[in-house]
C-alpha cells in the first residue's frame, strides 16, 4: 500500500496515557495525533521519535492527525492496524505469499455480517479446497525478534473455536502474523508474556492450526509484505 501525499513528518515532543502525542512538525507547527496501536505505547511512541502523520478522516475529531509510522532509532514501524487486511490481500494477489499459500488461487475477504465472524479471508484452490485466514499485527520486539503472544482475548478464543470447526470440516486454518517493522530477524513464540495464551496457542498448533509470519518493508512512501520470517518455538 502506498501513502498519500497528505502525510506530514515531525518529532514527538510529549505523549499521554490515552494515547495522544504532541508532535513538532518539520515546518515548525506543533500538532496532536492519535496513536492506533496502544498496547506497546512505551515501545512505539518515545519522546524524540520521528513520526509520519495523516489527517484524521473524522473532520470533527478534536485530535486532527493519526500516527501512521514511528522511528525510535532502529527503523520505521507501521503502527496502524487498520490496513493489515489490505497488506495481506495485496501480497497474496502479487504472489509474495506463494511460499506458504501458493496452492491457493482465489481470495475472498469475509465481510461484516457473514456467518463467519472471526476470520478475515477465505482462500480456495482449483480443487475447491478451502483455507481460512485470521490476520493479526504483532509489534512486541525483544532483542532481534518480535515475540508473541502478549495476551489472549475473548474474540481470539472464539476465533480458535470457529477454526476448530472448520478443520473438522476439512478446511485448512491459518493465523497470519504481520510484522510491520524491518528491524526483526525472526519471530519467537514465548511463554513469559502470557502463559495462558501461550498454552492455548500451543494446543491449537498441536491440533492443526498453522501459523505463518511475514515481515514488511516500511518507508514513508509505502508498506508491503516482503519475506517470510521463521517462527522459533
Amino acid at each position: 500500500m502506498k501513502f498519500e501525499d497528505s502525510l506530514v513528518c515531525g518529532q514527538i515532543v510529549a505523549n499521554y496515557k490515552n494515547i495522544i502525542v504532541d508532535v513538532m512538525l518539520d515546518d515548525g507547527d506543533e500538532v496532536s495525533a492519535f496513536c492506533p496501536e496502544q498496547e506497546l505505547k512505551n515501545q512505539l511512541y518515545k519522546v524524540g521519535a520521528r513520526v509520519w502523520l495523516e489527517p484524521s478522516e473524522e473532520k470533527r475529531r478534536r485530535v486532527p492527525f493519526v500516527c501512521q509510522l514511528t522511528d525510535c532509532g532502529e527503523g520505521w514501524i507501521f503502527v496502524n492496524n487498520k490496513y493489515k487486511n489490505q497488506l495481506f490481500a495485496e501480497a497474496f494477489k502479487s504472489g509474495a505469499l506463494d511460499e506458504v499459500l501458493g496452492e491457493y488461487k482465489y481470495i475472498r475477504e469475509i465481510q461484516s455480517g457473514e456467518e463467519l465472524k472471526y476470520v478475515n479471508f477465505e482462500l480456495i484452490d482449483d480443487e475447491h479446497h478451502q483455507a481460512f485466514v485470521y490476520v493479526v499485527n504483532i509489534f512486541n520486539k525483544q532483542g532481534t525478534a518480535v515475540v508473541f503472544p502478549s495476551m489472549i482475548n475473548f474474540f481470539e478464543i472464539e476465533m480458535f473455536a470457529e477454526m476448530q470447526k472448520m478443520r473438522r470440516q476439512g478446511a485448512e486454518t491459518v493465523v497470519f502474523l504481520v510484522v510491520p517493522r524491518e528491524d526483526c530477524a525472526n519471530i519467537r513464540f514465548v511463554w513469559n508474556q502470557d502463559p495462558v495464551a501461550a498454552a492455548k496457542i500451543y494446543d491449537e498448533v498441536q491440533s492443526g492450526l498453522k501459523f505463518y509470519g511475514y515481515r514488511c518493508r516500511v518507508s514513508p512512501q509505502e508498506v508491503k509484505l516482503i519475506d517470510k520470517l521463521e517462527i522459533m518455538y
